[in-house]
């Protein structure tokens, strides 16, 4: 049939699947709405939805979407800002 249900592993992850696969745009999207207002570009977040290896908090190059895995959507935000100061 045409029923499936997939779950993403962080707030941030579901965005970015919502914007890659179903063209859903980041401005009309609660936890995009909420990135921007913590200070993030809507082309950070865009670039950030491919999963690319960015500079961590320990110097390190890491995934973006590992770092945030298992986060609420909170702590995830926390995090995504943080992130967004060092790279």
């Amino acid at each position: 049939g045409d029923n499936g249900v997939h779950a993403s592993a962080s707030p941030f992850e579901g965005l970015a699947e919502k914007a890659n696969w179903l063209g859903h745009p980041i401005t009309s999207d609660a936890f995009g709405k909420a990135l921007l207002a913590g200070g993030l570009s809507e082309q950070t977040i865009k670039d950030w939805c491919v999963d690319p290896r960015v500079k961590m908090e320990d110097g390190s190059l890491g995934s973006i979407f590992d770092a945030l895995e298992d986060m609420n959507a909170e702590d995830c935000l926390k995090k995504l800002v943080e992130l967004s100061k060092i790279n």
